[in-house]
């Protein structure tokens, strides 16, 4: 299993004999903390008194002439304090320290694995490549991320450690296969494949958002070209017209009167719009929200099959950088992860991996029992198990998906235009017929 990532805490209590103990545990929230927490006092029967989380604080202190600034780990800034004032040095000021840092670009990321890997090529040592890229990276943040890598390296951590400390910037997937590169016997081929692996995910998502950028554009001007002109313009007419006529026209009549229900309940629409919208999100950002959102898109017509083979060639992708490595479980429950799919990763979390342990279930079986995988997936990997090359098939497979999702994202978005092509024009249809329609009303002569 994957090693687990998070803060540490403290934790206080009190045994039944009334002493005070403690203990030292890691998790990624507070909430995580306190549950595992009470889970540990429950068991060693202890009374639960505090749960700290540590920080960083940011120390600027004096010993003679000379001034020390530096970022301390700790449960509270008077540890600080106490631990610079016993070392004898004077202290100047202590303060939270707040590390933020972003995300690298995608091309500076990609750039950076690439040429690592045309160094190593060269029969550069590992450091080296470091130090070198290091000293020659633009963004900011993947600098800064490498030096701390180096200095991990040197202080005796875990080279996969030290690549996953660094999820934040390089993106949680990317730092814990670079971390497996780092200790595999393949290095040079394992950081091309993840060099690959980070640029399809970055042209999946700038396919994905230019294919919403027009339909949304578009939406949103249709939409507010029919407001205006029936909410509006439509009834300004109608109101100075209306003294000439005795009668207006079925279509006319019927949008006057839409108009005036939308402005009577114009509030009650934009809340009932807003809340929905609000709503959703919220519920979308919940496991169970999540699960079932990416289960229904799935289902979705023509769409859903371009998100589901992404999902497989995400899978198939990181199952082939990872799987040599020795920890197959592992690696299926990362590539799980990586698939950007939380219904296929459950699926894999608690049938597939499960059937694995339990019963022996074959890699193939288990697969097929997800209810996610295509028939040629599951018949390919079934072959595979036979002959021993899963890595080989899941990078085939992941090949195969990504010249199919190509070729897919673009019909998608040919088929979008064309779907935007008709509905803009029965939009105009309509408001060429009803501005006709008004131009043709019969006026009294009396």
């Amino acid at each position: 299993m994957p090693p687990q990532s998070g803060t540490e805490y403290r934790i206080q209590g009190k045994d039944p004999k009334g002493k005070l103990v403690q203990g030292y545990i890691t998790a990624t929230s507070y909430l995580a903390a306190r549950k595992k927490a009470r889970s540990i006092a429950s068991t060693q029967r202890w009374t639960l008194v505090s749960i700290r989380k540590k920080k960083n604080f940011a120390y600027r202190v004096r010993r003679g002439n000379k001034v020390v600034e530096g970022v301390q780990g700790a449960y509270s800034r008077q540890e600080v304090v106490s631990a610079l004032n016993r070392l004898g040095f004077e202290v100047r000021s202590v303060r939270r320290h707040y590390d933020i840092r972003f995300q690298a670009s995608t091309n500076e990321l990609v750039s950076f694995i690439s040429v690592s890997a045309t160094l190593l090529e060269q029969e550069l040592p590992y450091s080296e490549v470091l130090r070198i890229m290091s000293n020659n990276l633009r963004d900011k943040n993947l600098r800064r991320a490498v030096r701390d890598i180096i200095n991990d390296l040197k202080n005796g951590v875990d080279s996969r450690d030290a690549f996953e400390r660094q999820g934040k910037v390089l993106g949680r997937d990317t730092a814990v296969m670079l971390g497996i590169a780092s200790k595999s016997g393949d290095m040079k081929a394992i950081f091309r494949s993840v060099a690959h692996f980070v640029e399809r995910q970055a042209d999946f998502k700038k396919g994905l958002i230019s294919s919403l950028i027009l339909p949304g554009v578009t939406s949103v001007a249709l939409i507010g070209a029919i407001l205006f002109y029936v909410v509006y313009l439509l009834p300004q007419m109608a109101a100075l017209m209306a003294p000439m006529t005795s009668s207006l026209p079925p279509l006319t009549a019927t949008t006057l009167e839409i108009s005036a229900w939308v402005k009577d309940h114009l509030a009650l629409i934009v809340a009932t719009i807003v809340i929905s919208m609000v709503s959703f999100y919220a519920y979308i950002l919940t496991t169970r929200g999540r699960l079932m959102f990416d289960r229904f898109l799935i289902r979705v017509p023509y769409i859903g099959r371009v998100l589901r083979n992404s999902s497989v060639e995400m899978f198939c992708r990181v199952l082939g950088i990872t799987y040599a490595a020795g920890e197959n479980i592992d690696a299926i429950q990362r590539a799980a992860e990586s698939s950007r799919n939380r219904f296929l990763e459950t699926q894999i979390k608690t049938v597939a991996i499960p059937t694995m342990l339990k019963y022996g279930t074959e890699l193939p079986k288990a697969l097929e029992w997800t209810n996610f995988f295509p028939e040629m997936v599951i018949s390919r990997f079934r072959t595979a198990a036979e002959t021993g090359t899963v890595k080989a098939t899941a990078t085939q497979l992941a090949d195969f998906y990504e010249m199919e999702n190509r070729y897919a994202m673009k019909n998608l978005i040919s088929f979008i235009e064309v779907g935007i092509s008709v509905v803009i024009m029965f939009t105009m249809i309509f408001l060429t017929f009803l501005s006709s329609e008004t131009a043709t009303l019969k006026l009294n002569t009396h």
